[in-house]
């Protein structure tokens, strides 16, 4: 009888262990998920129609989906975006278009349509995350990210763009000044956008940021 009673507690002891020693890794992969997705997201900034935009939380990238928080796109397309937490349902409109996204789904309905996703609605340090680039056909908009860079850049489709072509070779300069040090060199055959013209200068953006550009020749 007390062997039993021994080999109970034995077991008991033992299963104990085993799942304390569970709970510790599942603690220290969590961390270190957080950790790193922390590190890989605080720095990528983002460019919206030309312009840098603040964000109040960290964009981040994975497996080439890129994902914005939910106040974020709530600020720059759609102040009625509406999460549901009972049904885990988002429901965002923009000009005629509504979307309709369930969490950890990929796929979402547009307008009552089925659209696969190559990302899915998520939920990382108690905010809900967006797939930007799965949700181009909603926003109307064009999404890309340069790692060179660590920036997004997202344009909408419906805004004009003048577009340039480089006709020989050009800097782009940290400012207008005359000894602001050069940041980027173009070549002939260079795509960039004008964003605004101001004498001798044009503020360009080229396939990886946005600066003054010094006497450039140029054909619209």
């Amino acid at each position: 009888m007390k062997k039993k009673k021994k080999l109970n507690r034995f077991w008991i002891r033992r299963m104990f262990l085993v799942a304390l020693l569970i709970v510790l890794i599942g603690g220290i992969a969590n961390r270190s998920y957080h950790r790193k997705h922390k590190n890989q997201t605080a720095s990528i900034g983002l460019l919206f129609n030309y312009e840098f935009v603040k964000l109040s939380a960290p964009i981040y990238v994975e497996n080439s989906v890129l994902y914005m928080a939910q106040k974020d796109i709530q600020s720059i397309f759609d102040d009625t975006i509406y999460y549901n937490i009972e049904n885990e349902e988002l429901i965002t409109t923009y000009n005629k278009h509504i979307a309709i996204l369930h969490l950890n789904e990929k796929q979402m309905t547009v307008n009552d349509s089925k659209v696969p996703m190559q990302g899915e609605l998520k939920q990382i340090d108690s905010q809900i995350y967006l797939p930007i680039s799965d949700l181009e056909i909603v926003y109307d908009i064009e999404t890309q990210f340069n790692e060179t860079t660590n920036l997004v850049i997202v344009d909408s489709t419906t805004k004009a763009q003048k577009k340039a072509i480089v006709l020989k070779e050009a800097k782009i300069k940290s400012s207008k000044s005359p000894f602001a040090r050069t940041i980027e060199k173009l070549h002939r055959g260079d795509e960039v956008y004008v964003v605004e013209e101001s004498g001798s200068y044009s503020k360009v953006r080229s396939s990886t940021r946005q600066n003054w550009l010094f006497e450039a020749e140029k054909s619209f």
